[in-house]
């Protein structure tokens, strides 16, 4: 299962300001209040206003770049953009804020199965024990062991479909 990473919005879903080529983007997927996994984006001027709280996941900065992809192109920025959430889901959490189980428990599901997707795409390398390395950054990372179940597949499909855009 590949899961798809919307690009990101054509504006901030804070202020609504259409994003340029050459802004300072920041994109957070975090729980709704619906349980669901969604995704923002904002100018990076306006990250100090945007009040998610526990609720987030992950993030991860971007500049807007000019338009006008070929289809090769867009498929490449899709990977990037799974390896940049991917990698964003190892960073420290901010401020030492105290995480809500359900998000963790939605960090954990992501790691795991954007893990398989990127291995498939041989941008990690397995090194066993639920080890793997990062190709691009030679970084070693541990990534959770989870029971594929067709429960679980089908509690991340739900969680996941507003990330599609």
């Amino acid at each position: 299962m590949d899961i798809a990473i919307r690009s990101v919005s054509e504006e901030s879903g804070l202020s609504g300001e259409g994003f340029k080529p050459g802004d300072s983007v920041r994109s957070y997927l975090y729980r709704s209040e619906e349980g669901l996994i969604e995704r923002i984006d904002v100018l990076e001027s306006e990250r100090d206003q945007l009040t998610l709280g526990s609720a987030v996941i992950c993030s991860w900065g971007q500049r807007i770049k000019e338009k006008g992809l070929s289809e090769a192109e867009e498929r490449r920025a899709a990977l990037q953009s799974a390896d940049e959430v991917f990698l964003s889901l190892f960073e420290e959490d901010p401020e030492g804020e105290e995480i809500e189980e359900s998000v963790l428990k939605a960090r954990e599901r992501l790691k795991f199965f954007l893990a398989l997707q990127l291995e498939r795409k041989r941008v990690l390398k397995p090194l066993g024990g639920r080890r793997f390395r990062h190709m691009p950054t030679k970084r070693e990372l541990k990534v959770p062991e989870l029971e594929i179940t067709p429960e679980l597949i089908v509690e991340f499909q739900e969680e996941i479909s507003l990330m599609r855009g």
